[in-house]
C-alpha cells in the first residue's frame, strides 16, 4: 500500500508518486505534485557531490551490517552520523530555494 500524503495547498489527500526533474550541472529534483491542484513540493535536491556522499553512507551502512567488534561499529555509526549531517546542511538550502520557484 502506498503512503498517503496531503497537499498544503488544497488540503487533497493522495498516493505519493514520487516524480524527478533533471536540471543543467547534473542536479537532480526530486518532488511530488498534488493531481487535485498540480501544486509541486520539492524533497530533495542532489548534486554529483551529494550523491557522491550517499553513495558513502550506502557504504557505511553495508560495513555496519558486517562489523563485528563494537569499537568498529562506533567508529562507522559517527561517521554515518557526521555525513548525514553534512548532506542535509548541503540540501536543504537547495530544497528551498527550488520549493520557492517550483509553483510559478
Amino acid at each position: 500500500m502506498k503512503p498517503f500524503s496531503k497537499c498544503e495547498q488544497c488540503g487533497d489527500e493522495h498516493h505519493i508518486v514520487l516524480l524527478e526533474h533533471k536540471k543543467e550541472n547534473s542536479i537532480v529534483v526530486g518532488f511530488i505534485q498534488c493531481p487535485s491542484c498540480q501544486h509541486k513540493t520539492v524533497y530533495s535536491v542532489t548534486t554529483p557531490h551529494i550523491r557522491s556522499l550517499q553513495k558513502r553512507i550506502r557504504t557505511i551502512r553495508n560495513q555496519y551490517g558486517k562489523a563485528k567488534r563494537l569499537k568498529k561499529a562506533e567508529r562507522l555509526l559517527a561517521e554515518y552520523e557526521k555525513i548525514n549531517d553534512q548532506i542535509k546542511m548541503l540540501m536543504q538550502p537547495l530544497i528551498d530555494h527550488e520549493n520557492n520557484g517550483i509553483n510559478e
